[in-house]
């Protein structure tokens, strides 16, 4: 964290397994065979990727801004920079990896719909989120006393829209927000206001859930078995389509991620106190994280393209998908986090890291540097749109 906060070691480690679902919920998507039970089953699980990065995001920024006198027009400035100028820059590269220009696809439309790749439209919700933040913090002090009645109405509110998406129960004014949620911040209103609030008792969050680790896995795992036990039955039961039953606006997802956020923070708890095993490796997927999730995409697609022409594509629909999706989680989720992590570290060092990565230029350290302006320079490259 900046700002003169703790760090957070165990934000490092549930930022890095988040992004690994996010990549694994893309490939999956992709997968290179028909959809069938067990890749929805699969989907329905690493779909809570979207919701946990929105509790993260929410927790990161009222963590680090609360008790502060903030400059808000110096807060949107500096969070703007680092989110609009790789939106722009990626919008723009997707544009021509889709083939927009020759598809005669309005670029226009994309850009401001965040229509351009399928996982853009998480900058245009942290563009809101931002541009809220500061009624958001004013609310959350003014309702300190009243956070768990806030908590459950988020919940609620969460469990009814993703109803209402999966029902289709369209009407009125709400209609096109029902119809096209991902990019509109008010369709993650009670994760936003899960991670403000769990920002805002981090202290008492933290010392229960180190009490109670075991519980917070055994809460995961229930949740995960209730996510896969309704998929199961929408599918055999009431004769849903893989895809169609495992959208990520499923009341169950809620549930699911809750369960997922809260052992993610228990399993942060641990490595952090048992020694940071590995440190470096997550810290540095930790700073790349946002470079990664921009960039995971194309080098997907340049990876399908590679397959396809060497054949292995077609070999896909020969073999069982129980193989394929092994091959797919366990090798090419690993193998694209990694080309995705080193092609962000590549672009930390070049003066397009800004609008590569969304971090602040690497620049070398020069070796006759003072201590004192060493830390200086430190302190600049930790800045980020977090």
């Amino acid at each position: 964290m900046s700002g003169g906060r703790e760090h957070l070691y165990y934000v490092d480690l549930v930022r890095v397994l988040t992004v690994g679902l996010v990549i694994g919920m893309h490939v999956l998507a992709l997968a290179p065979v028909a959809p069938t039970a067990g890749i929805g089953a699969l989907i329905i699980v690493f779909h809570v990727s979207r919701e946990v990065f929105f509790v993260l995001t929410a927790f990161v920024l009222t963590y680090s801004t609360k008790g502060k006198k903030m400059r808000w027009p110096k807060f949107w400035r500096r969070r703007y920079l680092f989110v609009v100028v790789p939106y722009v820059t990626w919008t723009v590269l997707y544009f021509f990896a889709n083939g927009g220009p020759y598809l005669g696809e309005n670029f226009v439309q994309q850009l401001l719909t965040g229509t351009a790749r399928y996982h853009l439209y998480f900058l245009l919700v942290s563009m809101q989120i931002y541009l809220i933040y500061p009624l958001l913090r004013a609310f959350l002090k003014a309702t300190q006393k009243h956070h768990g009645l806030l908590l459950g109405f988020g919940v609620c509110f969460q469990l009814l829209f993703s109803l209402a998406v999966q029902r289709n129960w369209a009407f009125g004014p709400l209609a096109g927000w029902v119809h096209a949620p991902d990019a509109l911040l008010p369709s993650y209103l009670g994760y936003i206001l899960a991670g403000g609030i769990a920002a805002w008792h981090r202290e008492r969050l933290v010392a229960w859930t180190r009490a109670h680790v075991g519980v917070a896995f055994g809460a995961c795992a229930a949740a995960i078995g209730l996510g896969i036990g309704v998929y199961l039955l929408q599918v055999y039961v009431q004769g849903l389509d893989p895809l169609a039953a495992s959208i990520v606006f499923e009341p169950v997802v809620v549930v699911e991620s809750f369960g997922v956020v809260w052992a993610f923070l228990a399993a942060g708890l641990l490595w952090a106190e048992r020694g940071r095993p590995g440190e470096k490796l997550i810290r540095g997927g930790s700073d790349a994280s946002f470079g990664i999730y921009l960039v995971h995409p194309l080098l997907l697609q340049g990876t399908l393209l590679v397959l396809t022409w060497a054949g292995l594509v077609d070999y896909a629909q020969t073999v069982p998908n129980a193989l394929v999706l092994t091959v797919l989680v366990l090798v090419l989720l690993p193998v694209l986090y990694l080309a995705s992590g080193l092609v962000t570290a590549a672009a930390r060092h070049t003066p397009f890291s800004l609008a590569l990565s969304g971090r602040a230029w690497a620049r070398p350290v020069r070796r006759t540097a003072t201590a004192e302006s060493r830390e200086e320079l430190a302190l600049v490259n930790s800045g980020g749109a977090r």
